[in-house]
């Protein structure tokens, strides 16, 4: 896959505009300020996007979506015939990143399991929900939210052969940071819909 241009877009909260060391500071300030506890075993951020609920919903299904939105998840291509796709970290790109996306659009959930190093055990769990905001709120647009709980493979690599090198520090170690870095990604999705909405261009891929 390849990533669109999102220069036209201002503040987003990418490794190609903020660099790991910058992010690391908005990650930890940010982390202050969110209720509960940085290692609580489960938490939930949400937004509000000014756009149709299904054209979020359908964004959210398109992995290239998900080379937009987060920081670093880049160069998706499929792995398999069960839906399967791996990626990089673009600032470690040793580090791979599978990934499957399970939709049901007629309650609006979306589901993203992943892992790094391997893709058979697809532990980490993002339960997503994409719902309209006129029916919830009585406004406008779409609101979105992710679950996610504290699966015990975040505290130790459970595959450290597969480790791309020895020594790597297991991106799981930074689950207190993860709540942090959602609430950014979603406000990156929410940044880039809008944006292209207003523009009038699609609103995946920009095309």
């Amino acid at each position: 896959m390849t990533t669109t241009q999102l220069d036209d877009i201002p503040g987003l909260f990418r490794c190609e505009t903020v660099s790991r060391t910058d992010a690391t500071a908005q990650l930890l300030a940010l982390t202050k300020q969110l209720r509960g506890r940085a290692d609580d075993d489960v938490y939930t951020v949400h937004q509000h996007v000014d756009c149709p609920p299904e054209v979020l919903y359908d964004y959210l299904l398109d992995i290239r979506s998900v080379e937009e939105f987060t920081y670093s998840m880049r160069s998706f291509r499929p792995d398999g015939p069960d839906g399967r796709y791996v990626g990089e970290d673009a600032t470690d790109p040793a580090t791979k990143i599978h990934l499957r996306i399970h939709g049901n659009a007629e309650v609006g959930t979306v589901d993203y399991e992943s892992a790094f190093d391997q893709g058979d055990d697809l532990w980490m769990v993002f339960c997503g929900r994409v719902l309209s905001a006129r029916r919830v709120q009585n406004r406008s647009g779409a609101l979105v939210s992710w679950t996610i709980w504290r699966h015990p493979y975040y505290a130790k690599n459970p595959y450290p052969h597969l480790s791309p090198r020895r020594g790597r520090v297991w991106p799981g170690s930074f689950w207190p940071l993860f709540h942090a870095c959602d609430v950014l990604e979603l406000r990156n999705m929410q940044q880039i819909l809008e944006h292209r909405l207003r523009v009038g261009s699609a609103p995946v891929g920009g095309r």
